[in-house]
């Protein structure tokens, strides 16, 4: 009976500037990705805060071998060369599928935390930022608002 906010994090490898603006600097695919993740995170921790009744929480599968990997182009030779060999190596998506069953099903599930491999995982300090998460938030909603919906 939880609300599960799926992502992966890659551990925030390049950090950007602003989560907000990941075009402060030079972008690339990684950046632009790491920084959707992080918003995911903000967004848990966030509806987390305001919704104590709701249990939510990210959840990290880890690398999975699935059909979006099929708009995955390798950007090298070495990439090339190990591509065919990746689902031997990556998870399956049954095994990326553990931790997000394990979250709902546990009963010691913190609400607003992030797991990996069945357990909580702590995570780099840029992604516990309380004012970007609110600001992050708010801007979201302003959003909406020009948009046409009023929730919050």
């Amino acid at each position: 009976n939880g609300v599960i906010d799926p992502d992966n994090l890659d551990r925030l490898i390049e950090p950007p500037k602003s989560p907000l603006n990941p075009r402060e600097k030079k972008t690339s695919d990684k950046l632009i990705y790491s920084t959707s993740k992080l918003a995911q995170i903000y967004y848990t921790q966030e509806l987390a805060d305001r919704n104590p009744d709701i249990l939510v929480c990210s959840v990290h599968p880890g690398l999975c071998y699935t059909s979006l990997a099929r708009y995955v182009k390798p950007k090298s030779f070495i990439a090339s060369f190990f591509s065919p060999l990746l689902p031997f190596i990556i998870r399956t998506p049954e095994e990326g599928a553990r931790t997000a069953i394990y979250c709902t099903v546990e009963d010691d599930i913190k609400t607003g935390a992030y797991y990996g491999d069945c357990q909580q995982e702590d995570l780099l300090p840029v992604a516990t930022d309380p004012h970007t998460r609110i600001q992050l938030w708010n801007f979201s909603v302003g959003l909406l608002h020009k948009l046409g919906s009023t929730s919050q």
